[in-house]
């Protein structure tokens, strides 16, 4: 009898011994996770400022990926943060490794998502370099015709190389000339219904709600590759796969270039009124923090327009106005109101601002850096978004059923 009394006492206490060890552990693991959060956004970007090398320098700490984006001798690079679960930095480098990945939260987990998902696309292509050349022609198509942008609606990078892929396994011998011409087929008429999956089988993975072009990343469990566009982004998008289809459909019957694929988009000739945000601040560093920070909230900005009736065209180029003194940075974004609608520039920015600096970050970006909306007309636009577009002026000559030379692929490798 009183060995059991005092057993009992001491179980509890050794239990409650357990919780204050354990409460006190993840006490100190949240606090090397914030002092290696801090290495990474304060310490290396320190040391990255001071590299020549490195220009452009921007930090998205409270991102759902967390990154920071710079231009190395040139260079576009996006570094994205993750926490693993390990103490030993060499046992991070299996990053698809079930026993890490079970524990990470859910910002780590995206973060490195796109590492996974490359390494799969790799072993899935039957041929890489053909792989690489057609993806290098998909994102060069997709930058010139204002397609290649995630955080406006468009496609990121992750997006087209799965795209890509898809079109070299349905067609493993064609040449890479022919694989580009499939792209735009392919994609021009999918019934974006349905999920575009890598592995061939019945998945899963099925369209959630809001999402206009459902692609599955090839990873375990498979999941859909996140997406901001909207029903104008998405609108694009077909616009553009049917242009490229309509142009490549048959190489054989016109005198065609190919440059023509690869035309700016004619932003000042297809808008009649734009949406001019202007980002200033007091130095090009903060700057650079300001705009990265405003960019990330661009998505529900584009979202409050298509609620007031209006649809845009998102134009990624960066201009400058010389007429303001301070370091800024301005978008032109194509306005389509569907209706009469008349836009109340104020209070958009004032709906738009409450989003901006909805966390302590933002406020603190917003301390010194401004932001301006309003509309402007076609004619006020900068002289750089004016291109004067070949392939416009002789399109009237063959119509929708443009078609293109046999020898054109030349120039694309």
């Amino acid at each position: 009898m009183c060995w059991s009394l005092y057993r009992k006492p001491a179980g509890k206490y050794r239990r409650l011994c357990s919780v204050f060890l354990h409460l006190c552990f993840i006490r100190i693991l949240t606090h090397v996770m914030s002092i290696l959060q801090y290495h990474f956004f304060a310490v290396l970007r320190q040391i990255l400022k001071c590299r020549p090398e490195v220009s452009g320098l921007q930090t998205v700490e409270n991102a759902k990926v967390p990154l920071m984006r710079f231009r190395f001798s040139g260079i576009s690079v996006d570094l994205t943060y993750a926490q693993l679960p390990v103490l030993d930095a060499v046992q991070a480098i299996n990053t698809s490794s079930p026993q890490y990945l079970r524990r990470l939260d859910s910002r780590s987990w995206k973060s490195l998502s796109g590492v996974r998902v490359n390494e799969q696309i790799v072993q899935l292509v039957p041929d890489q370099e053909k792989f690489q050349v057609l993806l290098r022609c998909i994102k060069l198509w997709a930058r010139r015709r204002g397609l290649h942008c995630h955080l406006l609606g468009f496609f990121a990078g992750i997006h087209l190389a799965i795209l890509a892929a898809y079109v070299c396994q349905r067609f493993p011998n064609a040449t890479a000339n022919g694989l580009f011409t499939m792209f735009f087929e392919i994609f021009a008429h999918w019934p974006w219904h349905i999920p575009v999956d890598l592995h061939g089988q019945q998945t899963n993975c099925t369209r959630s709600d809001g999402c206009l072009m459902p692609i599955v990343m090839p990873c375990s469990p498979p999941e859909l590759c996140a997406s901001n566009m909207t029903e104008g982004t998405f609108r694009k998008i077909r616009e553009e796969l049917m242009r490229g289809f309509v142009l490549t459909k048959d190489l054989g019957s016109h005198d065609f270039e190919w440059a023509w694929i690869f035309e700016p988009f004619p932003y000042s000739t297809t808008y009649e009124q734009f949406l001019r945000i202007a980002l200033c601040a007091p130095t090009s560093e903060e700057l650079h923090d300001w705009s990265g920070w405003v960019k990330s909230r661009f998505p529900y900005l584009i979202l409050k327009l298509e609620d007031n009736g209006i649809e845009c065209d998102p134009n990624s180029s960066q201009e400058v106005d010389h007429t303001v003194v301070k370091p800024n940075i301005v978008y032109h974004w194509g306005l389509i109101p569907q209706s009469d609608t008349l836009l109340d520039t104020s209070s958009l920015k004032e709906d738009f601002m409450k989003y901006v600096i909805n966390d302590v970050y933002g406020k603190v970006k917003c301390t010194d850096s401004e932001l301006t909306l309003s509309l402007v007309g076609a004619s006020e636009l900068p002289k750089s978004m004016y291109n004067d577009s070949f392939y416009s002026r002789h399109l009237h000559q063959y119509g929708v059923g443009y078609q293109a030379a046999a020898d054109c692929w030349s120039t694309i490798g």
